[in-house]
């Protein structure tokens, strides 16, 4: 019998979307032979709720809870959780729980499961309640118990007991709320925490997650970024009035919508504050209205925001330079704890928050760390004997960082960790051999150790020997499964959504009874491709990037092996038969010799293009989604359009530029877009992924930029000036293509109701062969920005998909709208004859009429397949879980391959690969990654790859190819024949004569011509006109009396800041020309007063000051930056304000008009995404290598070394320049020199 296991997700704290990731990665990886997953999703209230299973395959809480019907009415689309619903009444509540599942008694839990899986994380989750909770109703958990978890929550009591056991701990300061609110004066604190811990500080809430609330500030930020941290991480916020006036509409909107983030803001309720009065707010709707209403007002000063879910302490630390770490430390069944190779966390200069965290490739971790072998185990010793001090069970992440001294801090031990498929909990234990499903059964299985060690309940030790029973019972009946190959990674721009999605499905069949994946990673480049069978570690890795570089450098490393030898017989108990540890090359015949079929879950080129289904279908392998000529158009966004439009679509208006046409004449160019479709438009790559710099073009500066970037030579170059001009998030790539393709923006048109939709879509054959389609409900995308972003559409917890999309309303029935647009997205999918499965992006548009339209975007035959994707909600829909969703597309597949093979047709040859020794155990390092290419350029089945199409105007996918070869030699002949003619003529006799003839007539008539202009045009000139320029106008009025010139100034509109009022620039006739003695000289002269500029407003240039310099550089206006203010969530150099003669401008000001002279100077206000000061490192008394290590890891530079020394990496600093001093900082690349000696300094004490 299965073991019911409870997994319990989502909760009350800031970490719940997390939580709810979480939740349903272990949902997907349990073993469904072992176990039967029961879903209890905890909500905000903590309140138990049996979920419905469909909806844990919603992108984020808020795609689903509340529901849709129970949301009040949001102008301005702002999303909510459950709090936001103020107090409401029992029947409403237990309506809108009866929506999404079935509410669960706690006391009826023994009934329901056997053991607790706990995927919580902050409050009511690591903190012990939940765990009191469970063991009051004798169920078991996973997990610490509770006292540890108590301890592993409280950052502060955490730090008092390490001091107390001996660990290294920086020096901290704890803050009480009630303190900061109405005793402490914040200067005084300030220079207090100056003194005593120095710069920089490290300023945390004592009861969060490690990347929430978290901010890191260095003096150059000063007491206001001081007083802005405290309050952040006490969770308030204190909001001037002069700042909320200075705010544009949407910058009001934007910020609130910031406020309203449970990661980086406050959520809701709040509780709104001005003087003495106090307001309770739980929506954003109704804080917008309430900060516009008290904080308009001229003699309005400042609100003060509080969230409900708030801190009691803050804890305030020093910065500990070294490597910052990450280590999982697990209990083997013999009791022992081993701590698993540590991960490295590289950071850039920004603090690494939760979308570092869980968005792939912006991040990168390194396994095992990057130090010496004996480094690392020290780290892992340490890690082992915090596990044990603080009485943890289970499993525990501790994180921690090194120092150059090679000293040791733990600085935040966590008894749970976050469960996405490549966190550090999965990360680790892959390095072990165990993919996710083999690491969640052991992790149950020693948790029922554990409960049974701390309470020896007969129960929990039957479960226990039912489960290792069970366990035995797996490995010795594992019969023949199909062996599918899941290929993914790629070179496109969404290389590391494709890792997500081919993790995902390598998961989903990995938990069944069904299917054995195979990991196989594509890399190269367009014109040559490799495959490599992944070991579980690398399949686990962060991303795309990161494996490719693992396979490219692959060596063993001594530490891991002695750990999988420490952990052999977890590996032995848990792991698969055909584990491997080292990539291995493969080629796509050793596929066809080793597979069954292959899943591809790439995106963009190559996978979507047909250049992988070309070599598959010439060695019959079976796989996924739409043929090679299917793919060939549908991967071309303009093609597909115009292929629906030629069979009655109504598609947006498309204008395709090629690169060449825009370096022959770039404005020319941007004229004629700019001209087509005016502003704003969309502008995209022809060819790449659905949400690859997709933008929507507001202006001609964008407009520029964004071609700037598309058609690079260099893609290695980025443009920093143009990613600033759009908006670029930090790490955000942008491909560099040969085409743009412009689009008009579609819009609503009139319509009563106007939406951006996305469906999926399955085929099946029915019992005579025919093809059929089945389109699932669509789902309403809701996008933060223009577009939607990579981290809405596959990111946990991003962005919001209703599904199904709200098409009802207006007096219009839903299954009306719905009906009409499934009809078309089915029509649209079997003129493209896609196979298989797609997804269709497209706007609706409904009239009062009751006339629908849908508006095809374009069609993705190999969409993503991340746990987070809305194709999966639909499918949940339509009554299918991910795993009966992947396996009807497999099935397709197969069903598919059977009907070619038993139509009548020509053998096939493989295209020719080099032979590369299959089986030899060679690593990656032994066979080089530019061996065995891949040909890909003629497709063996079908005839030629999208190369031979033509683009543009040739449209006509379905033409023959023979036929478009033949016409192409004929036009090829005819032009030879007529060259060869021309040729003939222009040798000829009779064309010579004549043409001679013509150049001596026209040679005669132009000097005669000369000679006529310069008798006609000197008569009368008799002097050479002076050269005025430079001098002031009387000087020149009367110097030119004394020559018989008449002075006369046309011009005096230029101002110059440098130049003297009145000073000639430019006179016709120009200086030394030859002139008649009574001539008028026309002069243009500088003006003497300086001209009013009218500025443009910040937002037009992106509110970018670089770019905002330059262009009151253009009108003859100077800036400066007065202050730079410390605001990691904006790009660094975004303008705030600036001071002109004492007053504030922001953009708001400039939008009604102001008016500058030329010449003045303006005072601006910018953020800065980082600070640029460092403390100057205690350098002396150090060895010379200890000293370089800090220097660098400070991003310092290390100036001149000096002192005659035998042995340099071993002689002592005994002195700097400059100076160590608490407190003193410098700015990053600043040069250190030192000074060495062969001994080591009087008063430095023992090594």
């Amino acid at each position: 019998m299965k073991i019911k296991v409870g997994i319990f997700f989502g909760g009350p704290s800031r970490e719940r979307e997390i939580s709810f990731a979480g939740g349903r990665t272990v949902y997907d990886n349990l073993n469904k032979t072992l176990f039967e997953p029961v879903l209890i999703f905890v909500d905000s209230r903590r309140q138990f709720i049996h979920l419905d299973w469909h909806f844990v395959y919603k992108g984020s809480i808020r795609d689903f809870y509340p529901p849709v019907e129970f949301l009040p009415p949001s102008p301005n689309g702002f999303q909510i959780y459950l709090e936001s619903l103020g107090n409401l009444p029992p029947e409403e509540e237990e309506q809108m729980i009866n929506a999404v599942g079935k509410r669960l008694n706690p006391a009826d839990l023994p009934q329901m499961i056997n053991i607790a899986f706990l995927a919580l994380h902050g409050e009511y989750g690591e903190d012990g309640q939940i765990q009191q909770q469970l063991e009051s109703l004798d169920i078991p958990y996973t997990g610490s118990g509770v006292r540890a978890s108590e301890i592993g929550m409280n950052k502060a009591l955490q730090k008092e007991l390490m001091a107390e056991k001996g660990f290294p701990t920086p020096k901290i300061h704890v803050i009480d709320r009630d303190d900061w609110t109405m005793k402490t004066e914040p200067v005084i604190l300030y220079r207090e925490l100056a003194a005593e811990i120095g710069f920089p500080l490290v300023i945390r809430p004592a009861n969060q997650g490690s990347s929430i609330g978290v901010s890191i500030i260095g003096k150059a930020e000063g007491l206001e970024g001081f007083v802005q941290s405290v309050n952040r991480a006490f969770f308030r916020e204190v909001i001037p009035a002069t700042d909320w006036q200075s705010r544009s509409p949407f910058e009001k909107e934007d910020y609130i919508r910031f406020l309203a983030d449970i990661r980086d803001g406050l959520g809701f309720p709040v509780t709104a504050q001005t003087g003495e009065t106090e307001t309770l707010i739980y929506h954003p709707e109704a804080l917008l209205k309430w900060l516009d209403e008290n904080l308009s007002e001229e003699d309005a000063e400042a609100a003060t925001l509080t969230a409900h879910q708030s801190e009691k302490q803050v804890i305030v630390e020093s910065f500990i330079q070294g490597k910052e770490f990450s280590c999982i430390v697990i209990r083997k069944e013999d009791g022992t704890a081993v701590a698993l190779p540590p991960t490295e966390i590289v950071k850039g200069q920004e603090v690494f928050d939760y979308r570092s965290k869980y968005l792939p490739g912006l991040s990168r971790k390194i396994t095992p760390i990057e130090l010496p072998d004996q480094e690392i185990n020290a780290i892992r010793s340490e890690c082992e004997r915090l596990f044990k001090a603080l009485g943890f069970g289970v499993y525990a992440r501790i994180d921690g960082f090194i120092t150059p001294e090679k000293e040791i801090f733990l600085n935040d031990p966590n008894t749970t960790s976050g469960m996405l498929p490549s966190s550090f909990f999965f990360h680790q234990a892959a390095e072990i051999g165990l993919n996710p499903s083999q690491f969640l059964t052991f992790i149950i299985r020693v948790s029922l150790q554990e409960r049974l060690a701390e309470n020896a309940n007969p129960a929990v030790r039957l479960l226990l020997r039912n489960l290792d029973d069970a366990i035995l019972s797996l490995k010795q009946e594992a019969g023949h499964k199909r062996r599918i190959a899941v290929i993914l990674g790629g070179y496109s721009f969404e290389r590391h959504i494709s890792v997500e999605s081919g993790r995902n499905i390598f998961e989903k069949l990995a938990s069944s009874d069904k299917y054995e994946p195979v990991p196989v990673f594509l890399s190269g480049g367009p014109r040559r491709i490799e495959l490599f069978q992944l070991p579980i570690n690398l399949l686990l890795k962060d991303n795309a990037d990161d494996i490719r570089d693992k396979i490219r450098t692959w060596k063993v490393h001594r530490v891991i092996e002695a750990i999988k030898e420490q952990c052999a017989e977890i590996t032995r108990k848990y792991a698969s038969a055909g584990l491997i540890f080292a990539p291995q090359r493969l080629t796509f015949d050793d596929l066809a010799k080793r597979m069954e079929g292959a899943f591809i879950a790439l995106h963009g080129r190559p996978g979507e293009d047909g250049q992988v289904q070309i070599e598959l279908d010439a060695r019959s392998i079976p796989y996924n989604g739409s043929g090679v000529q299917s793919s060939k158009v549908t991967i071309d966004k303009y093609r597909t359009l115009q292929k629906l439009k030629e069979n009655s679509f109504p598609v947006a208006g498309q204008l395709l530029l090629q690169k060449e046409v825009y370096r022959g004449n770039e404005e020319e160019a941007l004229d004629k877009v700019e001209e087509r479709f005016g502003f704003p438009l969309v502008a995209k790559p022809v060819d790449d992924g659905c949400s690859s710099a997709v933008k929507v073009i507001q202006n001609r500066k964008e407009l520029e930029a964004f071609a700037h970037l598309m058609f690079r030579d260099d893609e290695t170059d980025t443009l920093e000036p143009d990613r600033k001009v759009l908006r670029l998030k930090l790490r955000e790539e942008f491909p560099a293509k040969t085409e743009i393709l412009f689009e008009d923006l579609i819009t609503d048109n009139g319509a009563v109701l106007f939406m951006e939709v996305t469906g999926g879509l399955i085929t099946y054959y029915d019992d005579k062969g025919a093809l059929h389609y089945q389109a699932f409900e669509p789902s309403e995308a809701l996008a933060g920005g223009d577009v939607l972003s990579l981290e809405e559409k596959f990111l946990a917890g991003e962005g919001q998909n209703i599904t199904p999309a709200r098409f009802g309303g207006a007096g219009i029935s839903y299954e009306q709208v719905a009906a009409k647009v499934r009809s078309d997205l089915e029509k649209a999918a079997q003129i493209l004859e896609v196979e298989g499965y797609a997804r269709i992006d497209a706007f609706v548009r409904v009239y009062a009429n009751g006339k629908v339209e849908t508006i095809i975007i374009e069609i993705n035959s190999l969409p993503g397949m991340t746990p987070a994707t809305c194709i999966f909600h639909q499918a949940a829909l339509a009554g299918l879980q991910p795993y009966d969703f992947i396996d009807r597309i497999l099935e397709f597949g197969f069903e598919r391959q059977e009907r070619r093979l038993k139509e009548p047709g020509p053998a096939v040859k493989p295209p020719v690969q080099a032979a590369v020794p299959v089986g030899t155990g060679k690593m990656a390092e032994d066979i080089p990654v530019a061996a065995a290419p891949v040909n890909i350029a003629q497709d063996p089945v079908k005839g030629p790859t999208l190369a031979d199409f033509p683009k543009g105007p040739h449209l006509d996918a379905g033409s023959d190819v023979s036929r478009m070869k033949q016409l192409t030699e004929s036009l090829k002949a005819r032009i030879l024949k007529g060259l060869s003619w021309f040729a003939q003529f222009v040798r000829s006799a009779f064309f010579l004569k004549n043409f001679g003839a013509l150049i001596l007539v026209l040679f005669v008539f132009g000097l005669l011509l000369t000679l006529w202009l310069r008798v006609y045009t000197r008569h009368g000139e008799s002097v050479q006109m002076d050269n005025y320029i430079g001098m002031q106008v009387d000087d020149a009025v009367k110097k030119g009396k004394t020559r018989g010139f008449k002075l006369v100034v046309i011009d005096s509109s230029v101002y110059e800041v440098d130049k003297t009022p009145g000073e000639i620039y430019d006179h016709k006739p120009r200086p030394r020309a030859r002139v008649k003695e009574d001539r008028t000289v026309y002069l243009s002269i500088y003006r003497k007063t300086p001209q009013e500029v009218k500025l443009s407003p910040f937002s037009e240039y992106a509110y970018d000051y670089e770019n905002y310099r330059r262009y009151l550089e253009s009108q003859k206006i100077f800036s400066k930056i007065q202050e730079e203010v410390f605001d990691p969530k904006q790009a660094a150099g975004t303008i705030m304000h600036f001071y002109y003669k004492g007053k504030k401008y922001a953009d708001p000001d400039l939008n009604k008009g102001v008016r500058i002279n030329q010449g003045e100077t303006l005072s601006f206000v910018i953020t800065t995404s980082t600070s640029n000061y460092v403390p100057v490192p205690d350098l002396v008394c150090k060895p010379f290598e200890q000293a370089s290590f800090l220097i660098t890891s400070s991003q310092l530079a290390i100036g001149q070394v000096i002192g005659n020394v035998a042995d340099r990496d071993n002689a002592f600093v005994w002195k700097q320049d400059p100076a160590y001093e608490p407190g003193i900082v410098i700015q990053k690349g600043t040069q250190v020199t030192v000074y060495l000696t062969d001994t080591q300094p009087a008063g430095c004490g023992e090594d």
